[in-house]
């Protein structure tokens, strides 16, 4: 799989950005999909996302399937990228699809227009209005921006959303992940605004075919949330953003905006006094590494909130620097290691092409470096094996 081509801005975005930024962005996921679709299996491939739900639950109950993807995780528990079998191919052309029907929801796209220039031309005219917008400081704050600016910062919650998705598919046509939404107790750390952890991890993508007045594929997606979802994050610029979650959360969000350690005492403090459920997902996407100063603490702390069994989902981004980048990398080194030390079976999707520390950030899979993920770590986790980490 080739690359070709309302609240304070805070890491969890890029340091600014800027109409050319956003048309880049979008122009390398187009420009992916628009190749995609030129390999003679796309249209089968593209039909299972009338029911994509069935779609997985078919791969799941089937043995050759379940052969085909086991043998995608090397021994050492990695799949990588950088040398696709015909099955991991036809895997990530799937994942991909599913985050264009969130970046590109609502668009009807005729199927002979589906090519890199046809989709080159459509981003181009989508984004004629914002191309010029110039670079914004990640410290204005919500107030502050114009209508352009809006319209960009929404797109660009869009763009991590369809990566968020890009994931979610990937971890799930692997095999590694099924729980449904409606049965998903989720506690989601460094979240940022909450954008993609609240609705990017659980939605489902459609797409449909029509054939008036032309052959056209129609992009959407079907929302859903988890059952109960605890946010945290200790940005003090999110505050009032959680404050205003919590209460139109309908009892179903919790935003923490506190630091980790002292986030994870309180919600373990209710759930003893049976306020709130044990937690069956743990997500951690584009992870800041300092987040973690501990790997052997927060395996611990995480033991203590989660229910016997629970889904880690964690991935890294590039960082602000080579130096951030290399320290996210270690951080998931550092608790790959200390899963399998304490009896578990992590995984890692590497999403880049492998060489050095600058190579691998240069060229990820998919997308673009502001935006995209280059690692997966999903590991089953068993409450009694995360509890051992306490005594090491």
């Amino acid at each position: 799989m080739e690359n070709y081509g309302a609240s304070t801005l805070t890491e969890n975005y890029w340091a600014t950005f800027s109409g050319q930024q956003l048309a880049s962005a979008y122009s390398l996921e187009a420009d992916t999909l628009g190749a995609m679709a030129q390999d003679a299996a796309f249209e089968g491939v593209i039909q299972h996302f009338r029911d994509f739900d069935s779609h997985l639950k078919r791969l799941n109950s089937d043995p050759k399937h379940g052969s085909e993807v086991n043998a995608l995780i090397s021994n050492e528990g990695v799949v990588d990228v950088a040398v696709p079998s015909k099955e991991l191919v036809l895997l990530l052309c799937q994942a991909h699809i599913a985050a264009c029907t969130e970046l590109f929801k609502g668009w009807k796209i005729p199927r002979d227009q589906l090519t890199r220039e046809g989709m080159r031309l459509l981003i181009e005219k989508a984004t004629a209005d914002l191309i010029k917008v110039p670079q914004v400081s990640a410290n204005i704050t919500a107030d502050e921006l114009n209508n352009d600016q809006r319209q960009i910062l929404s797109a660009i919650n869009v763009l991590q959303n369809a990566d968020t998705v890009r994931v979610v598919q990937i971890i799930k046509l692997l095999g590694l992940f099924s729980t449904p939404a409606s049965g998903t107790c989720q506690l989601s750390l460094g979240v940022g605004n909450g954008y993609r952890d609240l609705y990017g991890i659980h939605i489902t993508p459609k797409v449909t075919l029509s054939e008036s007045p032309q052959v056209s594929y129609f992009f959407d997606t079907l929302e859903r949330q988890s059952a109960h979802t605890v946010l945290i994050d200790n940005d003090p610029a999110q505050q009032e953003h959680f404050r205003q979650l919590n209460l139109k959360g309908e009892g179903r969000v919790l935003a923490l905006n506190r630091d980790t350690n002292d986030s994870l005492e309180e919600l373990r403090d209710m759930q003893e006094r049976s306020q709130i459920e044990q937690r069956n997902l743990v997500v951690c996407l584009r992870v800041d590494h300092r987040m973690i100063p501990s790997t052997v603490k927060f395996l611990a702390l995480i033991s203590k909130v989660i229910a016997s069994e629970a889904d880690l989902v964690m991935t890294v981004g590039a960082g602000h620097s080579l130096s951030e980048f290399e320290g996210r990398l270690k951080c998931l080194d550092g608790l790959t290691s200390l899963l399998v030390k304490l009896g578990l079976k992590p995984v890692r999707i590497l999403l880049h092409r492998g060489g050095s520390l600058e190579e691998k950030r240069r060229a990820p899979a998919f997308g673009n470096l502001a935006y995209t993920s280059y690692e997966i770590l999903h590991c089953k986790l068993h409450r009694e094996h995360l509890a051992k980490a306490a005594s090491l």
